[in-house]
């Protein structure tokens, strides 16, 4: 179990309209709002963040014509300054967020609502598939778009169990979340992977509220 709409409910009230305060660079703000080892229980481990695995997966994005509008979400968020947490990680867990700074409210918003487009959890679907395939195994998944799910001002998440065969014939059966929250100008991206099995929804919300509250501080919200 991930975010649930009854878990996120309320984690973040909308941001207000008040202007920006201009102390801080978008790089720090976005920075502000990454995730860090205090969001998450001491039995958490934090390793620096696979780079070449983001750019790897938007590249196989690019490839996949379900993932058009998931290509253009990403495009959108790598115009802005960005930050990206660590990754942080417990058994089968994995947990990492990216904080983009938009210009503007309406720029930001204009890109959350295309990751909320219809197709997007089909895109996920073929996604998972593709990088199994590349490890010689295949999957079977079921993501859907979470319902009645508020935070911030925006947000957005998809869920579902992806049920994985390896090459040697191995299966399990794991949980998978992507999560997006705009918070005024800025946008956060949570993923977070786990045995499907393992509720995840305290550490998860706890986490999200902890980051999510620094990045609307620090957008002088």
């Amino acid at each position: 179990m991930g975010v649930g709409a009854a878990v996120l409910s309320g984690v973040l009230a909308p941001a207000a309209l008040a202007a920006s305060t201009g102390g801080a660079s978008d790089k720090e703000i976005a920075a502000s709002g990454v995730l860090v080892a205090g969001d998450l229980p001491a039995t958490y481990t934090q390793s620096a963040r696979d780079a070449s695995s983001d750019a790897g997966t938007t590249k196989l994005a690019a490839t996949i014509p379900a993932c058009k509008k998931l290509v253009a979400f990403r495009k959108a968020v790598d115009k802005y300054p960005e930050a990206k947490s660590d990754d942080f990680g417990k058994d089968q867990i994995a947990i990492d967020n990216t904080v983009t700074v938009f210009p503007n409210v309406a720029t930001a918003k204009a890109a959350v609502d295309t990751y909320a487009a219809s197709g997007v959890p089909q895109c996920f679907g073929k996604l998972v598939d593709k990088l199994a395939q590349r490890a010689g195994g295949t999957t079977k998944s079921d993501i859907k778009k979470v319902k009645n799910l508020t935070a911030g001002d925006q947000a957005v998440a998809y869920e579902g169990p992806v049920g994985i065969t390896e090459a040697d014939g191995s299966k399990s059966l794991l949980g998978f979340g992507n999560l997006v929250i705009r918070i005024g100008r800025g946008v956060a991206v949570y993923s977070y992977n786990h045995d499907a099995q393992t509720d995840i929804s305290t550490e998860l919300n706890s986490a999200v509220s902890a980051s999510g509250k620094r990045l609307q501080t620090a957008l002088g919200r």
